[in-house]
C-alpha cells in the first residue's frame, strides 16, 4: 500500500543513477532527471572522484559531442566523444557512448556503450 501512494504522490520513477566503467582508471555517472525532455545529467570521471566532462542529453538535445581533449596524465577524454539520447519501444531511452579515452598508454575505442536504460516520461 505504501508502495502505491508513494508512486501516486512521485508520479513518475526516472530510474536509478548508474556508474559504468570505462577504462581501467575511469568511469561515468549518468543520472535521469524525470521531467518531461527525459534529460539526463551525465559525468565522465577519473578514478570515480575527479570529473572532466559533465555533458546532458535529452529527447530535444540528442548528441552532445566533447569539443577538446580533457583529462590528466593518467586518462584522457578524446575530442569528439560522443554521448547520445536513444529511444528505445517499451517507453524507455538508452544513453549510449561513442569514441575514444586514452588510459596510461593504451586507447580505448568505444563504439555504441549502453551508460544506462531509463523509464521515458516522454512516452508515458
Amino acid at each position: 500500500m505504501a508502495t502505491m501512494q508513494l508512486e501516486t504522490i512521485v508520479g513518475f520513477n526516472a530510474g536509478q543513477t548508474v556508474n559504468t566503467p570505462l577504462t581501467p582508471n575511469s568511469n561515468s555517472i549518468a543520472v535521469p532527471s524525470g521531467d518531461s525532455n527525459d534529460t539526463t545529467n551525465l559525468s565522465f570521471l577519473y578514478n570515480n572522484i575527479i570529473p572532466y566532462w559533465s555533458p546532458q542529453v535529452s529527447s530535444s538535445n540528442t548528441t552532445t559531442t566533447l569539443g577538446s581533449d580533457i583529462g590528466n596524465g593518467v586518462v584522457t577524454f578524446k575530442q569528439g566523444l560522443t554521448v547520445m539520447y536513444v529511444p528505445q519501444q517499451g517507453g524507455v531511452y538508452t544513453v549510449v557512448l561513442t569514441g575514444d579515452i586514452v588510459d596510461g598508454n593504451s586507447l580505448y575505442k568505444i563504439t555504441g556503450k549502453s551508460l544506462g536504460v531509463f523509464p521515458s516520461k516522454k512516452a508515458s
